[in-house]
């Protein structure tokens, strides 16, 4: 793992004090963290309170915490003291990812990365994104039972490789997509932690070759398509995210170079396809289980009201934290949490879930109510699925406008049916997934979709008359 950014010359605390956590080995505490994060978790906050250390191997300590005035302090303040904590991704993500830039940088390069995420750049993408879940949903004929998270990967990577990289030839998408698939495991997950000898790249070393094979190919195949957007002539009217990337500039001139590009693109993937599939696996799970839900979705959305259908979207992500730390800080100053004083040799995880859960936020916090984000919506510390302050998911409204047209779109076109009981989290790379891949019965088609089915033969598909975002 790269080594983290020196210390600042002061004398911190941090070394010597550092909030209780569990005892087990560090190995231990990887293999129970990597597998059932969620058991991990429950465990240490009812033993430990707010605020908690592990020790994962090849890891500085990390501590965890759900205390709110910290997480609120952790995302404002000088964001130039305030360094993520990803260098643990740097193998996977690249050198020049947003996400693993120092701070000056960091900020510099978000300036240029925000637009093509920010207002009309994201809801021109409405309808094509429509298009593609529409063309998965119609499959989803009555009778079946669909186990619904593979399909939402698939629509989710098509979604990300056609509007945000930019690709349309579909051989490469489908290496892409397998390539990236290949990495998104809970074995995958393991191997960051694995001695570092196991992990490096060498003739002797048989063990990284596989993984190392996949990374170069697949970088070799972004770059490669990198230069021929650089030389489209059409690039100037393009409007997916790597062409106005490859057109964007600093207030000094300066435009993204093609490393800079590539590992952009690879973090886009990686921290966009799988979260975003997998709350659409966990949608289909409780709407299915939630029928009052539906109705009340279908009645609002009929009547051209929105505000129910972004609770839902809300709730789904509150109730499901697909990913439990939702932020991680290397604080370059002292940084007080509690009792604690920590510093730059101990890194600060946020844990949403933890947050999500809390009974004084969310009175009975494992049901699923949408109308809990209508009356009085929480504050900005108390809902934080993508994060905060400076290092905030740069990809946020894309996800959630794409969790609004499928929610929209599924309650539209099909009638859900529980095939289990309610799934539980599972790890699958980084998210929390259903356990039972999002298994569904489609019962029958509702009243609205068989209309639009019998219209479209004279032309007025009532399934298509949305309002759009």
């Amino acid at each position: 793992m790269t080594q983290l950014a020196p210390a600042p010359t002061e004398t911190i605390r941090s070394a010597t004090s550092l909030p209780p956590g569990p005892k087990w080995p560090g190995p231990v505490q990887t293999v129970w963290y990597t597998f059932a994060q969620p058991s991990f978790f429950a465990a240490s906050r009812a033993r430990y309170g707010l605020t908690w250390t592990m020790r994962l191997p090849n890891f500085p300590p990390a501590v965890v915490t759900r205390d709110r005035d910290a997480i609120r302090r952790l995302f404002t303040g000088d964001p130039l003291v305030r360094r993520h904590g990803n260098d643990l991704f740097r193998s996977a993500f690249g050198e020049r990812s947003v996400l693993l830039l120092e701070p000056a940088e960091h900020l510099d390069r978000r300036r240029m990365e925000l637009p093509p995420f920010h207002g009309q750049a994201v809801r021109s993408y409405s309808e094509r994104i429509r298009q593609l879940i529409t063309t998965e949903l119609e499959t989803w004929t009555p009778g079946r039972v669909v186990a619904t998270h593979p399909p939402a990967r698939a629509v989710t990577l098509d979604i990300i490789l056609e509007l945000v990289l930019g690709v349309r030839d579909l051989e490469l998408q489908a290496e892409l997509a397998a390539i990236f698939d290949s990495f998104n495991t809970p074995l995958s997950k393991l191997a960051l932690f694995l001695p570092t000898t196991l992990g490096r790249r060498a003739w002797w070393n048989p063990i990284s070759k596989p993984a190392y094979a996949r990374v170069d190919r697949m970088r070799g195949l972004l770059s490669a398509h990198i230069a021929r957007t650089r030389t489209d002539p059409l690039l100037g009217k393009r409007d997916d995210v790597l062409a106005m990337l490859v057109r964007a500039r600093d207030q000094d001139g300066h435009g993204l170079s093609d490393i800079d590009l590539r590992d952009e693109l690879v973090t886009l993937v990686a921290a966009g396809h799988e979260t975003t599939a997998t709350a659409m696996a966990w949608a289909c799970d409780l709407l299915a289980h939630h029928p009052a839900v539906v109705t009340r979705l279908r009645e609002t959305l009929a009547a051209g009201e929105r505000e129910y259908l972004k609770a839902t979207v809300k709730e789904l992500l509150r109730v499901r934290t697909i990913v439990y730390v939702a932020a991680t800080r290397q604080m370059l100053e002292p940084f007080p949490i509690g009792d604690w004083i920590l510093g730059p040799d101990v890194l600060i995880l946020v844990d949403a879930q933890g947050v999500h859960a809390d009974p004084e936020l969310y009175p009975e916090p494992q049901a699923f109510r949408p109308e809990r984000f209508l009356a009085a919506p929480p504050d900005s510390y108390a809902y934080i699925p993508f994060g905060g302050g400076a290092h905030r998911c740069l990809g946020a409204a894309l996800a959630t406008l794409e969790l609004e047209l499928f929610i929209e779109a599924l309650v539209d076109h099909v009638e859900l049916a529980p095939a289990r009981p309610l799934a539980r989290p599972v790890r699958r790379g980084v998210t929390l997934a259903p356990s039972t891949h999002g298994l569904v019965r489609i019962a029958r088609a509702p009243q609205r979709a068989v209309a639009s089915s019998q219209n479209r033969t004279v032309g007025t598909a009532l399934g298509s008359e949305t309002t759009k975002p």
